[in-house]
């Protein structure tokens, strides 16, 4: 199948060719199909130099879908002939509270227009129904499991360190004081990537009014939407995750959930909620509501103290792993198209 993937990240001397690294994110699904990418945003500015008709020598393109691509999906499906998947880059509530009412009539719009629509989550499927009558499911982001079990993160002596799926940042957190509050009740340090280093002082200015244990902020923070070093930041990021003993990711949005998939591969459990996908089918008996502070520090502290605990856990995040692998997921992608 001849195959692109139209996304976000950043153009790079990639684009155009076959992809073959593998990190967890979007991009893994130009690796999986064996297909190309290019930037969105880039191509209807005339980044490539290249029209709509383009995407007519593509079996499938998939549009991992953001607000910004939204109107480019509408072109790629009216100005080709390519088959177009609508793969949701984004929790639910981008589409249905964050867009103004004239990009949510276009997003209706798109949606009816695509072959299909790949969501996050379960919970998303009726929303997306009543909206579409185009085929909605489930299919997943694949994740590069033998390249981390194989190549980047053999088992280790786990350090006694939390890791925060998020902490800081200088505009939103995804809940990281949520996180930061849950490691204050646990008393063990706690690891995170710093998105800016302004959040060393304003983490000084919280621990006057918290008792925030110490932070350690990964300096080489994974941000792929930031650089096009993704891939060797990602690989960065992945190996450090893997010292940790747990993970910490109490986060409102609804969606796939990257962090407790990244844990499980690492061989470390993770706190998190059941609005990440990856987390109710990997971690159930470790999921708490976001804003249930006091269950998950006790989570926590019975994962550290109960070992009989943390091994079931594990063994049952073990078992499903398979679920997420590359071909399993691609898999669910072509029963979607069918």
């Amino acid at each position: 199948m001849n195959f692109c993937l139209v996304s976000l990240l950043p153009p790079s001397y990639l684009d155009g060719q076959i992809f073959t690294h593998e990190v967890n994110q979007v991009s893994q699904w130009a690796t999986v199909m064996g297909g190309t990418h290019y930037n969105g945003v880039a191509f209807d500015q005339g980044f490539y130099g290249l029209p709509y008709e383009f995407f007519d020598q593509f079996d499938l393109v998939m549009i991992a879908l953001r607000s910004q691509l939204i109107d480019v999906g509408i072109k790629i499906k009216r100005k080709s002939n390519t088959m177009l998947v609508v793969f949701f880059d984004a929790e639910l509530e981008h589409y249905t509270t964050y867009l103004d009412r004239e990009l949510q009539v276009h997003f209706v719009e798109l949606l009816n227009l695509a072959d299909a629509v790949a969501v996050l989550h379960e919970y998303q499927i009726p929303v997306i129904r009543a909206i579409t009558k185009k085929p909605v499911g489930v299919v997943g982001l694949p994740f590069p499991l033998k390249k981390v079990r194989e190549d980047l993160c053999p088992p280790v002596e786990k350090e006694r360190i939390i890791d925060l799926g998020s902490a800081l940042g200088k505009i939103w957190s995804r809940n990281g004081l949520v996180n930061i509050a849950v490691l204050s009740e646990t008393g063990l340090p706690g690891a995170a990537d710093m998105q800016d280093p302004e959040e060393l002082k304003y983490l000084r200015i919280m621990r006057k009014y918290m008792p925030i244990p110490p932070i350690y902020f990964r300096e080489t923070s994974y941000r792929p939407f930031a650089s096009n070093d993704r891939v060797e930041l990602w690989e960065t990021y992945i190996t450090q995750v893997n010292r940790s003993l747990l993970g910490i990711h109490l986060d409102y949005r609804l969606t796939w959930g990257r962090f407790p998939l990244d844990c499980a591969a690492v061989r470390m459990p993770c706190v998190a909620t059941p609005h990440f996908y990856t987390q109710k089918i990997l971690f159930p008996d470790l999921c708490v509501l976001y804003q249930d502070v006091d269950r998950a520090a006790y989570l926590v502290k019975k994962l550290l103290k109960d070992r009989v605990f943390y091994d079931h856990v594990m063994s049952y995040a073990e078992s499903k792993l398979p679920y997420f692998a590359e071909s399993e997921t691609k898999e669910r992608l072509l029963e979607l198209l069918s």
